[in-house]
């Protein structure tokens, strides 16, 4: 299970390194775009025109650099990404907030400013400050920045209204911002209602993973077995398929406890969960039935071809190698599925073949009702 993790955290490492790629070519473009509006534009002064050519500049070469630097994978990911919020929010907060808010001189060049880029740059800045973080301080960050930002710009339409300004779309800046600030927190709501689901949903997965596997092993235990045999039963019964299983037993499991101590025995349950899937299918089901015995699940097989791959797990168990121990072998019963059998039923007749195995000579594969004559390995 933790390989599996490892995995999917990896994978989901490479997709965000291909998305944050895309999104930072996309913003070079847009800086592209918005130098291209800063050199056509005329009416801006000298001063405000030749920032934004310098902003544009070092902006768009941080861009290039994390693009790089998500290429190369050298480094954490969550580091680049909170670099990237620092820059993004001083990005915001100096060039998107407060000297636009300073040089532009009337609320209608600041209405047209927010919404065409400011606002929605402050959002993703919000969104991003509440992805990299937990629910509480990413909420606290996308907030602060957002509060910090409407506030630049109130002050200045407070401003224009004492020196007289025409501030007309005055009430338009804010109810662009007012706006925001309702995605915002609805986007707040949003990633609490999902951090609390991916927690329920987690501890349901980490219930389930108790509940259905043995702790010793780390195998299926004898429920899950149980709703494999059940479901394999309910495809048998719809599709006219066969299946076998098996029930198996370490021979003489207590003599071995007893003199080499529970800890040796432990060890060599564990090596028989590691040993037995080398000769199983991907499909087969194999787990910890209770104590030193073993059941094992083998969909859409006959009672013949059963048996023979049984013989090789038998085999296999004899080339485990634990110090003191000569060697483990173990009794197996396989039965085949009949039509009409129930989980009860088809596990009864593995029992009595497996019993059979260990009251004949042990170390076998004895299948149900099959003749057994007395003999050993």
């Amino acid at each position: 299970m933790l390989q599996h993790v490892e995995q999917e955290r990896l994978h989901f490492d490479q997709q965000r390194r291909f998305i944050y790629r895309m999104a930072g070519t996309l913003g070079i473009l847009a800086i592209l775009y918005a130098q291209y509006a800063n050199f056509t534009d005329t009416h801006q002064s000298y001063f405000y025109r030749v920032v934004y050519v310098v902003n544009h500049v070092v902006f768009a070469g941080i861009c290039v650099a994390l693009i790089w630097l998500l290429a190369r994978q050298r480094i954490p990911i969550k580091h680049l990404e909170r670099l990237a919020l620092i820059v993004f929010i001083v990005q915001s907060l100096g060039f998107n907030g407060i000297i636009p808010a300073v040089f532009l001189p009337t609320p209608d060049a600041m209405l047209l400013d927010a919404i065409g880029d400011d606002i929605w740059f402050l959002l993703i800045i919000c969104i991003l400050a509440i992805h990299l973080y937990d629910v509480r301080r990413g909420a606290l960050i996308a907030v602060s920045v957002f509060l910090a930002s409407f506030g630049v710009v109130t002050v200045q339409i407070v401003r224009w209204n004492m020196l007289g300004v025409d501030a007309a779309n005055s009430e338009r800046v804010v109810s662009v911002y007012l706006m925001a600030g309702a995605l915002l927190g609805f986007l707040v709501v949003l990633s609490a209602y999902r951090a609390q689901a991916e927690r329920l949903r987690t501890a349901y997965e980490l219930m389930r993973e108790i509940a259905y596997t043995d702790a010793l092993t780390g195998l299926p235990n004898r429920r899950r077995l149980y709703e494999d045999l059940r479901r394999l039963i309910a495809t048998a019964e719809r599709y006219g398929q066969t299946f076998c299983v098996c029930l198996f037993d370490l021979d003489h499991f207590k003599q071995l406890n007893d003199q080499h101590g529970h800890l040796v025995g432990d060890q060599a349950l564990r090596a028989v969960a590691r040993a037995v899937p080398q000769h199983l299918r991907a499909a087969d089901h194999f787990g910890r039935w209770g104590g030193e015995e073993f059941a094992i699940l083998l969909p859409q097989t006959d009672l013949s071809s059963a048996q023979t791959a049984l013989d090789r797990v038998r085999l296999e168990l004899h080339a485990i190698n634990l110090p003191d121990v000569s060697m483990i072998t173990a009794s197996f019963g396989v039965t085949e599925y009949v039509p009409g059998d129930t989980g009860e039923t088809i596990l009864h007749r593995a029992d009595q073949a497996m019993y059979l195995a260990k009251t004949t000579g042990r170390n076998r594969v004895v299948g149900d009702g099959e003749p057994v004559e007395m003999w050993s390995v």
